[in-house]
């Protein structure tokens, strides 16, 4: 079977495209109000055009860019005052999230462990840290479990919708990191107030999601100064 008429290949390829243009957006290698060409995008990345094409529907549910009723794409692009939007949606939900397990008498640890167990294993090869990429893979992981843990359908529902815009500014956020150890020592302290049923998390958390915020912000106006 040819590797474009794999339907699992296909899929593949799409999550790939999309990923790198969101990123590409996120960066600002596309500009705001910039037009999107399928043909052109497709050249560029040595693809068909029906990946493309995915890509564009998925990026516009993520406001990214936007789907003009002539057929043409539009970039909305993704400046400091998105990132600080997306950041505060974002410390809405998990500050919910973590508030309703606070006041359970009883939860599942279980997603949270599972998330710490990775952190740690690759904690384990200090010679073969993880890349940004597989970073944000670990950290949104991490921040999904405690969503998760909440048990409320609705909240994670919506934490689910902007996920991949989240793992993609993660992954941007964490090339500035400087060591894997400082990644994993800031989600062990919180991991342990969590368990620990300890208030003193909801700061911690509120602290966590802040200096990812400073980061990212900081990166995008550096981005786009002449």
């Amino acid at each position: 079977m040819n590797k474009l008429d794999d339907p699992l290949a296909r899929s593949i390829q799409a999550k790939e495209i999309v990923k790198r243009l969101r990123t590409d957006i996120i960066l600002g290698e596309y500009k705001s109000g910039s037009r999107l060409i399928e043909s052109k995008v497709a050249d560029r990345l040595g693809c068909s055009r029906a990946p493309i094409r995915t890509a564009f529907q998925l990026l516009s549910q993520e406001g990214l860019v936007l789907n003009l009723s002539n057929g043409g794409t539009e970039v909305i692009g993704f400046t400091s005052k998105q990132a600080h939007d997306l950041f505060e949606l974002r410390l809405l939900l998990e500050r919910k999230a973590l508030e309703q397990i606070l006041a359970s008498r009883s939860f599942q640890f279980r997603p949270l462990f599972e998330a710490m167990e990775d952190l740690e294993r690759c904690l384990s090869i200090p010679d073969n840290a993880p890349s940004s990429a597989e970073t944000s893979v670990l950290d949104i992981q991490f921040h999904r479990s405690l969503v998760m843990m909440a048990e409320n359908s609705p909240l994670l529902a919506a934490w689910n919708t902007m996920a991949n815009v989240f793992q993609a500014i993660l992954e941007i956020t964490n090339m500035t990191s400087a060591t894997y150890r400082q990644f994993y020592d800031s989600h062990r302290r919180l991991a342990d107030l969590v368990i620990q049923r300890n208030p003193d998390s909801l700061d911690e958390l509120t602290l966590h999601i802040s200096n990812a915020k400073e980061i990212i912000i900081a990166r995008l106006e550096q981005n786009m100064k002449p």
